[in-house]
């Protein structure tokens, strides 16, 4: 008796089992390849993490000091102890990360990259163990990003970030000021003529020691609320010999109680977090004069045309937003948070400093 087949094709019924084992492989090849995939882009983000922490070896080790003038690889062997296929194997890893350049002429000799001699060097205190510090603070905020939600703390790396962004106050730092102030000129006469300056969220100065060692008749405040920090300032200050004109006040911006004081006020505004924005804008509305003159300055963007550049400026946020701080505002944003905060005839500057939002008190 012959078997019907009808109505079996919906079911499987009766499928060829070599087409389906076929279709199961082709399948499960098609997850394998996805995993590979993933796989290899796990492996290529964990690679920039493990030159920093590859450059941060070296630096401890000497490495970076024997690099800054040509070095054989064998030379570098000998400072660390290790065999010279290990130092090559590690000189390989910096070459081909743009830390170093090969020697012309030399299969074996190397030298640091003009970029990395530079920042090895730290000119006007920009310095590549504080660029490592604030890396590796970021990081730890990234890992404890899905912790349970808490009051989010900023003492942590506060030195950290407030070192890597604070320039000393170097012939090279205040020409790139006086360059600003080319766009600015009242700016720089109220500031020539003493002011008084009022610099909200110090730091360790970068703003604040340059512009007081630019004008010998200026004398200022700075406000900072971070201990560690003030610390690291007051320092600075000291070696700059300039703190007969400057006060340094240990507190919340939002207990400023000055009144009609200064002429200028500059307000680091990417380090506030958004509860105190609103009322460390009304203090220093009400502490300048009338006519008075704040500054706050957009802080640069990741580059659209670099790798990855969508990454990183949502890293750059999740970091911000770990410290309760808003993700980077353009100086229109800023302009527009001016305006609401009270000041008046804000405008926005392209200067050597970059953006800049500008707004005054009222008469």
């Amino acid at each position: 008796m012959k078997k019907s087949t009808e109505g079996n094709g919906d079911s499987g019924i009766g499928a060829d089992p070599d087409e389906q084992r076929t279709g199961d492989i082709e399948s499960e090849l098609g997850l394998v390849q996805s995993a590979m995939s993933a796989r290899a882009r796990l492996r290529q983000w964990a690679a920039a993490g493990q030159v920093v922490d590859l450059l941060r070896a070296a630096a401890s080790g000497g490495w970076l000091a024997a690099l800054a003038s040509p070095t054989t690889v064998e030379s570098l062997a000998g400072i660390s102890g290790v065999t010279t296929v290990r130092a090559q194997r590690v000189v390989d890893v910096f070459e081909s990360a743009g830390i170093v350049n090969r020697v012309e002429g030399s299969s074996a000799t190397f030298v640091l990259t003009s970029e990395f001699a530079a920042l090895n060097d730290g000119p006007s205190g920009l310095r590549l163990d504080y660029s490592m510090d604030e890396v590796a603070a970021a990081r730890d905020r990234v890992g404890s990003a899905l912790s349970p939600a808490g009051s989010p703390r900023w003492e942590p790396d506060a030195l950290a970030v407030a070192r890597n962004w604070g320039m000393l106050p170097t012939a090279a730092s205040q020409a790139i000021f006086d360059m600003a102030y080319a766009v600015l000129p009242e700016i720089r006469n109220r500031l020539a003529a003493g002011g008084p300056l009022l610099d909200v969220g110090s730091g360790t100065g970068g703003f604040l020691l340059a512009n007081l060692a630019m004008f010998p008749k200026l004398r200022a405040v700075g406000v900072e609320r971070a201990g560690d920090v003030v610390e690291e300032l007051v320092k600075r200050a000291e070696t700059a010999g300039v703190t007969d004109r400057l006060e340094v006040r240990h507190i919340d911006a939002q207990e400023l109680a000055d009144e009609a004081v200064y002429e200028v006020a500059y307000w680091a505004q990417a380090f506030f977090p958004r509860g105190s924005r609103a009322a460390t804008l009304a203090c220093l509305r009400n502490a300048l004069v009338p006519g008075g003159i704040l500054l706050v300055q957009e802080l640069p963007s990741q580059a659209q045309d670099a790798p990855d550049a969508r990454l990183l400026s949502a890293l750059d946020a999740l970091v911000t937003d770990s410290r309760d701080v808003p993700p980077v505002r353009t100086a229109e944003e800023l302009a527009a948070e001016l305006e609401d905060g009270g000041f008046e005839e804000t405008q926005v500057l392209e200067t050597a400093l970059g953006r800049i939002a500008v707004g005054r008190r009222g008469n």
